[in-house]
């Protein structure tokens, strides 16, 4: 075997590992691993345009998907249910003291550990757990095991809960957040997709595509 070989785990957030596992260790490293993204944009109709102007105010949080992940504990002759399966139930369920189910970090050496990537460095919850015992010992205790695993993307803590429209005579800042645009960020503030090219010029973008997430947009007053 490889001295580089890592097996992949789930390792619960330093903040939530009271009554659960700290960490969870695949028995087989997966074979597949999905990663989806959802975005649902608002068709807005315009005269005389052949085709919908796209608003995105939002999507689906991020899914990591483990279509099929295997536990074996034949050759100890023991539960697999108590070494594993038990194991990611608790990390499934609302914790008493949290209220929430326990956060958990996805980590498996450096295969999504890019930069621009959010696999290895997000937070996240398991969201659906699906197992499937295959093989029992004569006496009825399981020894292998099929689980379906999906994890949803926490938000980032760093960022702050989207606060109310701002009125549209008060200038305030906008903090931007991952997937903002500057036409939804116009559509949210003054009802009015066209009212971008103000927060543009209020704050000297050339560029309506160049905006960086944890950057602050002034967001202009419309004087009556």
């Amino acid at each position: 075997m490889s001295s580089n070989f890592e097996m992949a785990k789930l390792v619960v957030h330093s903040a939530d590992k009271q009554g659960v596992p700290p960490e969870v260790s695949f028995h087989f490293n997966p074979e597949a691993v999905r990663v989806t993204k959802t975005l649902k944009p608002k068709e807005q109709r315009q005269a005389g345009q052949d085709a919908p102007a796209l608003q995105f105010n939002g999507g689906d949080s991020l899914k990591i998907e483990f279509g099929e992940i295997l536990f074996d504990t034949f050759e100890e002759r023991s539960s697999v249910y108590a070494a594993h399966v038990s194991k990611l139930e608790k990390l499934i369920h609302v914790s008493e003291h949290l209220h929430r189910p326990p956060r958990v970090h996805f980590v498996w050496g450096q295969g999504f550990g890019s930069e621009d990537g959010k696999v290895n460095t997000g937070i996240w919850h398991i969201t659906a757990l699906d197992v499937n015992y295959i093989m029992f010992l004569p006496n009825g205790v399981p020894v292998r095991a099929k689980c379906k695993l999906t994890l949803t993307e926490v938000p980032d803590e760093a960022t702050p809960a989207k606060s109310a429209k701002g009125s549209p005579d008060t200038a305030h800042v906008h903090l931007v957040q991952r997937g903002d645009t500057l036409q939804a960020i116009a559509y949210r503030e003054y009802d009015d997709v066209g009212e971008w090219r103000r927060i543009a010029a209020a704050n000297g973008i050339d560029d309506p595509l160049a905006l960086h997430p944890g950057s602050r947009l002034l967001i202009p007053p419309i004087l009556k």
